[in-house]
């Protein structure tokens, strides 16, 4: 991939605050879990 993006984001306050202090990084997972849907979606596209 390339640069990166500024994005918004709306996420439960709650759940939020939660991975704060499991000390996650929201960008990357955020990132990792797009970059995972997109893989499975072209997957079953590719299976029609």
């Amino acid at each position: 991939m390339g640069k990166k993006g500024k994005v918004t984001l709306y996420i439960d306050n709650q759940v939020v605050r939660a991975a704060k202090e499991a000390g996650l990084n929201l960008s990357k997972i955020s990132e990792n879990a797009l970059k995972e849907a997109i893989a499975r979606l072209k997957g079953k596209r590719g299976a029609e």
